[in-house]
């Protein structure tokens, strides 16, 4: 699926086709208040300055331009606010036509996603009997009216998509509503747009678009995937990981804060392990658990003297960690 730059001017929905028009009569307007603002203090900067044998004149009043630049920004502002008025109704409403709900939960520094039970042929119940959920990176059908309801859990934060539309705060304790909807498939990049603290500028989302044809396969490998973590012997693992000498090294996004090694949050998505295991595998994870210095002598991670049980539930751990 291609990859879209946020920028707003290509817009690949139909909230964001509303918000383009808009921004580009805006950016026009600005761009000629600009030159007509500049050439002036330019053109009198060099007409009526003081130099051998003429004295600065000095002005103490114009009526005329006075009355211009009064009025002419007064119907700007006015003009501007009518325009974004019209597109707040059709951007506000959020509940018409909405065909899926997903509810986004976020919190320092990252969005939580967690999907109805059913959409048409999808279905998104876990072994455990709750609603899938994900975090980064939310899944959309294409040409799918979907309506997020947005909350923090600490401090206020932004949801914002350019290619797909308009931006909703998400506020602790209130739920506020903002509508997607995607013409085509893609990914398409977000973020946190309101500052929330230190991890402000890590704090993206990405949503993906897939084929109406394509989303039920989709949700059926996420729920697995989701199932394989959920697994008793997957669950000992991350307990593991969480208790013993790798938490105080390595992040894993929800479970562990670890910085002096690399953030293994997607490692089973990685190229490979440390630069010189390749593929990321459980055979290879095992080994560079076992022994990382016989596998790339230079790695600061020693031998951690763990048993044969206890790096397979680690392992089996890590792999769910896409």
């Amino acid at each position: 699926m291609p990859v879209l730059p946020p920028w707003m001017s290509d817009p690949a929905g139909p909230a964001a086709r509303e918000i383009a028009p808009l921004y580009w009569i805006m950016f026009a307007a600005a761009v000629v208040v600009l030159a007509i603002v500049d050439g002036a203090l330019i053109y009198a900067g060099i007409k009526y300055r003081e130099r051998p044998g003429v004295a600065a004149k000095q002005f103490h009043g114009h009526n005329l331009l006075e009355l211009a630049w009064t009025v002419i920004p007064t119907i700007m502002v006015v003009t501007f606010s009518i325009l974004s008025f019209q597109r707040l109704l059709v951007l506000n409403d959020v509940d018409s036509g909405a065909e899926m709900t997903i509810k986004i939960h976020a919190r320092q520094w990252t969005f939580q996603f967690e999907y109805p039970q059913s959409f048409g042929d999808a279905r998104f119940v876990t072994r455990d009997g709750k609603s899938l959920t994900g975090e980064q990176e939310l899944h959309i059908p294409v040409n799918t009216k979907v309506k997020l309801e947005i909350t923090s859990e600490d401090v206020i934060h932004s949801v914002w998509i350019p290619n797909l539309g308009g931006k909703k705060d998400a506020v602790p304790g209130r739920v506020t509503g903002l509508s997607l909807e995607a013409d085509r498939p893609g990914t398409y990049k977000g973020q946190c747009f309101e500052f929330c603290g230190d991890g402000h500028a890590d704090m993206l989302l990405v949503v993906v678009a897939h084929p109406k044809s394509e989303y039920a396969a989709w949700a059926q490998e996420a729920v697995a995937r989701r199932d394989r973590f959920l697994d008793p012997e997957t669950q000992r693992g991350a307990e593991l990981f969480r208790t013993l000498a790798c938490s105080g090294c390595h992040k894993v996004q929800g479970l562990t804060g670890g910085t002096v090694g690399p953030e293994l949050t997607h490692i089973a998505s990685k190229a490979n392990i440390a630069g010189v295991l390749s593929p990321v595998n459980e055979e290879n994870l095992k080994r560079w658990i076992n022994d990382p210095l016989s596998v790339k002598p230079t790695t600061q991670m020693p031998k951690l003297g763990y048993d044969a049980e206890t790096i397979d539930a680690i392992v089996k751990f890590l792999l769910t960690l896409e």
